[in-house]
């Protein structure tokens, strides 16, 4: 995280004592500084070390370091509660605060988001020693509406000041089918930007199908299935419910329509549904109406990212033919910059 010292906080501090544990804070925490014009002759009662480091910020900003701040620090700030916008005593708790990553499921989701900062980042990077430091932990948000309850009560318990939220929200997909057109997230999106929360809705169906197919535990008893899931192209891939199968896509209201034999299964899938898949042999179709045979799915597949075959190289060949190839760089360097 970017945190810009506003001039006055140096040429007119309210607080000395603040200030230098602020920029002490900061330092501990791995955050960068950023300062737009020089101070230095206002800077004679910090320690030594701190002087440098403000020196060294100062010099950095001179040579063109004018990337935007991810929050700034100004002596009030006690009349702004939205935007990232603090005063020194604020600001100690804010860049303390470990930034919490919002997930369906905090403990099933969290191996994606990890393989991912493992894949794309440096081993030394902040998002790695952050996790194993708690200054990055995984939260639990569930649906859309408890998502946003989850963060009313944040909010809540900051007064409704909603700057102080350090939360980055990952959003499954949810879509069955190229060109499934997925409205149920328009509400929340509309409330976290109001809230100033950023977030990421995954391209492909959900965690699971970020997993490659040479990962997936269980392997050996699901051989017939994998090879049937393998004839599949990359984008049905995408979008098909490893977990449940095309028996569990059946709509609630038809699923007692299921015969004995699931032969009519492809029937009772919405049209769309059936047009994506319409290549998919009878043989085949049988053999994915089942979910992935694992015991506690949720729980045990998420497993397969940390088989030590989840990096860069088998990532990429999931993604390469996505509308964003970069999807799961571009996650772990939002998540870097937000630490």
């Amino acid at each position: 995280m970017k945190v810009r010292l506003c001039d006055e906080i140096f040429r007119h501090p309210a607080d000395k004592s603040d200030v230098n544990y602020l920029i002490k804070t900061i330092i501990r925490k791995r955050h960068s500084i950023s300062i737009v014009s020089d101070v230095s002759a206002y800077i004679s009662w910090l320690d030594q070390s701190d002087i440098q480091v403000i020196e060294d910020s100062i010099a950095a900003s001179l040579i063109g370091d004018m990337e935007e701040p991810d929050c700034k620090v100004i002596n009030d700030a006690s009349n702004i509660h939205r935007d990232k916008i603090f005063s020194v005593d604020e600001a100690i708790t804010y860049v303390a605060t470990p930034l919490e990553i919002v997930l369906e499921n905090g403990t099933n989701d969290s191996p994606l988001t990890l393989a991912c900062m493992r894949s794309y980042l440096p081993s030394d990077s902040d998002a790695v020693s952050a996790y194993h430091n708690l200054m990055l932990t995984f939260a639990t948000g569930g649906g859309c509406t408890n998502i946003r309850n989850y963060l009313e009560g944040k909010v809540t318990q900051h007064s409704g000041r909603s700057k102080f939220l350090r939360h980055f929200v990952i959003l499954d997909g949810d879509r069955r089918y190229e060109g499934h057109d997925i409205t149920k997230y328009e509400s929340l999106k509309a409330y976290l930007r109001s809230i100033n929360v950023n977030f990421h809705i995954l391209e492909k169906r959900c965690m699971e199908n970020y997993l490659p197919a040479d990962c997936f535990p269980a392997a050996d008893k699901n051989r017939e299935w994998l090879n049937a899931f393998k004839a599949l192209t990359p984008r049905q891939r995408d979008f098909f419910n490893i977990g449940g199968g095309f028996r569990g896509d059946v709509p609630d209201g038809k699923k007692n329509e299921i015969t004995p034999s699931g032969d009519n299964i492809r029937s009772l899938l919405p049209n769309e549904q059936q047009d994506f898949y319409s290549d998919v042999t009878d043989p085949n179709f049988s053999t994915l109406s089942k979910g992935y045979d694992l015991p506690s799915f949720k729980k045990s597949f998420p497993k397969g990212f940390d088989n030590g075959k989840t990096n860069q190289t088998s990532l990429n060949e999931l993604l390469q033919h996505q509308d964003n190839p970069d999807e799961l760089k571009s996650l772990a360097s939002t998540i870097q910059k937000l630490l």
